[in-house]
């Protein structure tokens, strides 16, 4: 039987992009939000969107999970970009009675649509390249020089993989509920926003329930194997940066590089 895909599944492949070191690919995405603030000119977002398009190629992941990633984000995407074009002051271009569009709110909507559609297509290949146990030992590698300051950071990124681990399998779980559901009468698709809001109501419960069960099963197994919170434990995966990474940390350096210049020059 063949698994239905959700939003961030990893995705295994061979690809480039999957061999690069989880702690690579989690300080670049971190890299990439912050410089997106930087960045002013629309060619410069462009040749960022690009460059991640090139990425999703280079990733072998499907094609139309990538597209899907975006469908968390649209209502967010309308919302904020209804806003800015509307009642964001400036040069009117056009104007129907108390509707006004204005030159700058029509670009700040532009640059904010597309820094939230890079922000999306960034994370997904994030996710989808990387599995939650590598994602959880790069997180944590990464905030290990925090126990100078008493910091539980292999705690924190225990509780990290934990979750990581529960979103596909609570996903499983929305969907198999709600084909019961249909399978009983229900109907998710008719009538306005707020009677499919209220529509999905009887889902929380047995999702809340289900989850609850699992977390209890887990903590028992854990303990039952002689877990022990704030215990010294030595990691089976050693990470070594390689060639490839360095290759990859180079060609983000020079994509943001070149983005960012062309809007100085």
């Amino acid at each position: 039987m063949n698994k239905k895909s959700f939003f961030g599944q990893y995705q295994y492949s061979n690809s480039f992009l999957h061999l690069i070191d989880p702690r690579v690919k989690i300080l670049s995405v971190f890299y990439i939000i912050i410089f997106l603030f930087f960045i002013k000119s629309l060619l410069g977002y462009l040749i960022l969107l690009s460059f991640v398009i090139f990425l999703v190629f280079l990733s072998r992941v499907n094609l139309v999970s990538a597209l899907r990633s975006l469908r968390p984000i649209f209502y967010l995407l309308i919302f904020t970009v209804a806003f800015q074009v509307f009642f964001t002051r400036g040069e009117i271009i056009y104007s129907f009675y108390f509707i006004k569009i204005t030159r700058e709110g029509l670009n700040l909507a532009i640059y904010i649509a597309l820094r939230l559609v890079l922000l999306s297509f960034f994370t997904f290949i994030l996710t989808s390249t990387t599995s939650n146990i590598e994602l959880s030992d790069g997180f944590q590698s990464i905030i290990a020089p925090l126990k100078i300051l008493h910091f539980p950071s292999d705690d924190v990124a225990l509780m990290i993989s934990i979750s990581l681990q529960f979103v596909p399998i609570l996903f499983e779980e929305a969907d198999r509920i709600m084909k019961a559901q249909i399978s009983r009468g229900a109907d998710f698709n008719v009538g306005s926003i707020v009677n499919r809001a209220k529509s999905f109501l009887p889902l929380i419960l047995p999702l809340l329930l289900n989850a609850f069960n699992r977390a209890d099963q887990l903590a028992i197994a854990m303990e039952a194997r002689g877990f022990i919170v704030g215990a010294k434990r030595t990691p089976y995966r050693i990470m070594k940066i390689k060639i490839a990474d360095y290759i990859f940390i180079f060609s983000i350096f020079l994509v943001t590089l070149f983005s960012l210049l062309w809007q100085v020059l």
